[in-house]
């Protein structure tokens, strides 16, 4: 089975998010204590909020990865959306704050100090998250953890404002002061953005959404290759986490055996499970 690996992949990737993020806030810090750029101090409080964030992810995954228990038959895994809810809220207040001071500094420009060590700890912030991008959705191939792909679509903006702070400082050498807030404001767009896509997949989960139709086409083909089975209905699916459940009623042969009709219901788990790796099955058999 899986679950271990993927456990053990999951607890490091939330892990590498916190160690980044406390990083990358504090060359940030520097950086805008020394430029009062407006668009550091964006990135700033974004990382702020990618700690926070992190951090609920950190203890999330690990309450989500709990084995089932007498409260919880069906496992912790919804965990995993409150944790993405959690996210989408401190992104939206970053973005919010965010928003406050840009409306001053469009209104106020204000020359900028220091342009080389700030575009230096953004190049810097940009390496750093690129890297922890890579390896999340490495993880998130693997695991299909909905926390992990939500820090990693965070992350993922990152990289593209590191970049356009840089910009916006480059711009300042030619006293293009304007371009600053400007950034700032196209940052908090971003931010807002990623709220819109955490909340919909964590409420996705949260509400029992059904596996893909591509997956569930898929699902219906492997169960009626199987020998002995004459149809299948009532295919009921979900996904909670990392975790998948499936549901369905198998059409056999009425006349046969209860071993013969627990053998053919035994090979149909099989089979889903080596494409579904991660699904728990449950089976009915309706006798045809």
């Amino acid at each position: 089975m899986t679950a271990t690996p993927n456990a053990v992949l999951i607890k490091r990737a939330a892990t590498a998010s916190i160690f980044t993020a406390v990083t990358l806030l504090l060359a940030k810090v520097f950086a805008w204590s020394v430029s009062d750029s407006s668009s550091v101090l964006s990135s700033l409080l974004d990382s702020l909020m990618d700690i926070a964030a992190s951090v609920v992810n950190f203890f999330a995954v690990r309450y989500a990865l709990m084995p089932a228990d007498d409260d919880h038959p069906f496992g912790h895994t919804k965990a995993e959306g409150l944790a993405a809810l959690i996210q989408s809220a401190f992104i939206l207040g970053s973005a919010s704050v965010l928003l406050l001071h840009v409306v001053d500094r469009l209104i106020h420009p204000q020359a900028l100090m220091a342009l080389e060590e700030s575009i230096a700890v953004m190049l810097f912030s940009a390496a750093a998250t690129l890297a922890l991008v890579m390896y999340q959705r490495w993880v998130y191939a693997r695991t299909h953890s909905l926390a992990i792909k939500a820090d990693s679509a965070h992350y993922f903006g990152d990289i593209l404002t590191s970049f356009a702070v840089v910009v916006a400082l480059i711009a300042a050498y030619w006293e293009q002061y304007w371009l600053d807030p400007v950034v700032a404001l196209g940052i908090a767009g971003v931010l807002l953005y990623s709220v819109y896509g955490i909340i919909k997949d964590a409420l996705e989960v949260l509400m029992d959404k059904a596996l893909p139709e591509e997956d569930e086409k898929e699902l219906l083909s492997l169960i009626q290759t199987c020998p002995g089975v004459r149809g299948v209905h009532d295919l009921r699916t979900r996904q909670a986490g990392a975790m998948q459940f499936i549901q369905m009623h198998l059409e056999l042969d009425g006349s046969q055996s209860l071993k013969s009709a627990h053998d053919i219901a035994d090979t149909v788990e099989k089979t889903v499970l080596k494409r579904f790796p991660r699904a728990e099955i449950l089976i009915h058999q309706d006798p045809v």
